[in-house]
């Protein structure tokens, strides 16, 4: 693995030989990231709503459905994952398949070095990730959000709103900054959950409460943009 890149991946192995899920969980375990194995395709989607994973290996032989078909799933639905085809066939249409897919491919038998070299690949994809996050996040959210965010309660008068709304609005909130905080479970889509609560927050009036440091919800949102590299939305809200 690359010099500095101690961030722990969570890494989906989907295979029905025991043998081979145990030898991918003892390597990635070695490098301290968290391995789980599951031993079907069935079984590995059925991990999908509690796991992020940034690394998945699919057997392309699984009971019931082909690695590919499970790959290209994946891929339409986790755009950053690095997905890799797993295989001891000497099938061209599969690797040239798991190509037009953007799935890497791995032949059976491979060395552990090319294990790594996949976590080596998606360090290195998320670093250009970030690069090109932070040369555009200048013109993310155009609007000169800070300048005007302290004026939306007078804009909206809307008092009195019901308690089950703030909580819901208080909770999600919560939810998407906690994850954010996170490099493995970060999302763009957390980030405008948590921008339109904040925002919704503003517009109703609600009270929203400090974190345990005595920031603000509006100033930890802007804290977590900067380490991002991305633009901030509340500088002047306190």
């Amino acid at each position: 693995m690359a010099q500095g890149d101690h961030e722990v991946l969570n890494v989906l192995v989907i295979d029905d030989d025991e043998a081979v899920r145990s030898l991918f969980v003892d390597i990635l375990s070695r490098e301290e990231h968290q391995a789980v194995a599951a031993a079907s395709a069935e079984q590995g989607l059925e991990l999908l709503p509690f796991w992020t994973f940034q690394v998945a290996f699919i057997d392309q032989h699984l009971p019931g459905m082909d690695g590919i078909v499970l790959g290209e799933y994946l891929r339409k639905n986790n755009p950053d994952m690095m997905i890799v085809i797993i295989t001891g066939d000497c099938d061209e249409r599969v690797e040239r398949r798991s190509k037009d897919l953007s799935l890497r491919f791995l032949a059976k038998p491979f060395r552990v070095q090319d294990i790594l070299d996949v976590l080596d690949a998606w360090f290195e994809a998320s670093r250009e990730r970030e690069r090109i996050s932070s040369i555009r996040g200048g013109v993310d959210f155009e609007p000169a959000l800070a300048s005007f965010v302290q004026d939306l309660p007078a804009c909206f008068a809307m008092p009195n709103v019901p308690a089950r709304i703030e909580d819901r609005i208080v909770t999600t909130i919560r939810r998407c900054l906690n994850d954010l905080r996170s490099s493995r479970r970060y999302t763009e889509r957390d980030r405008v959950v948590a921008l339109a609560g904040l925002l919704a927050a503003q517009v109703l009036g609600i009270q929203l409460p400090r974190t345990s440091q005595g920031m603000t919800l509006f100033q930890e949102y802007d804290e977590i943009m900067k380490e991002r590299g991305k633009a901030t939305a509340f500088e002047t809200e306190g």
